[in-house]
């Protein structure tokens, strides 16, 4: 397999989790005279079809992203169950969570990183979108998670 990571993909956003959505928006709206693009909450459970370290899961959350001309910034407030998110809340405090590649293959990206010793821990659908996301813990290497997203219009091959 091509050793480069994500050559035709780019890096999409950077991720922030808060215990305070309204706080952290009104802080950087202040910050940088934005406001943000886009604000929304996790798919139904029957929609985001949603997995957590392998098992099926209900994940809750909510986000803000702010567009930038070169990369969005997204923020996540966590519900109260286990996920990705929630673990880093409650282990760290709010901060920077990952960054996230859109990706053209998700099924290839997923290969490649797991047989790097990269592991998917969570995966979900988004509502209305058609597309989907996947984190991979990469915070032994690198201190942070990497993201895959993926949309249908985009996509190469099969999830």
């Amino acid at each position: 397999m091509d050793r480069r990571l994500l050559e035709e993909d780019i890096v999409l956003q950077l991720c922030f989790i808060t215990d305070d959505l309204e706080k952290s928006v009104a802080w950087f709206a202040d910050l940088t005279g934005k406001e943000p693009a886009h604000i929304g909450k996790s798919a139904a459970p029957e929609v985001a079809q949603a997995t957590y370290k392998g098992d099926s899961a209900i994940i809750n959350f909510r986000l803000a992203l702010f567009r930038f001309a070169n990369i969005d910034l997204e923020f996540i407030e966590p519900g109260p169950e286990p996920s990705t998110w929630r673990d880093h809340l409650d282990e760290k405090g709010p901060g920077f969570h990952h960054f996230a590649f859109r990706t053209l293959d998700m099924k290839k990206r997923r290969e490649y990183l797991e047989g790097k010793g990269v592991p998917m821990i969570q995966h979900g659908e988004f509502e209305g979108q058609d597309g989907r996301y996947e984190y991979f813990d990469s915070t032994a290497q690198m201190g942070a998670i990497i993201e895959l997203l993926e949309w249908d219009k985009d996509k190469q091959s099969g999830v």
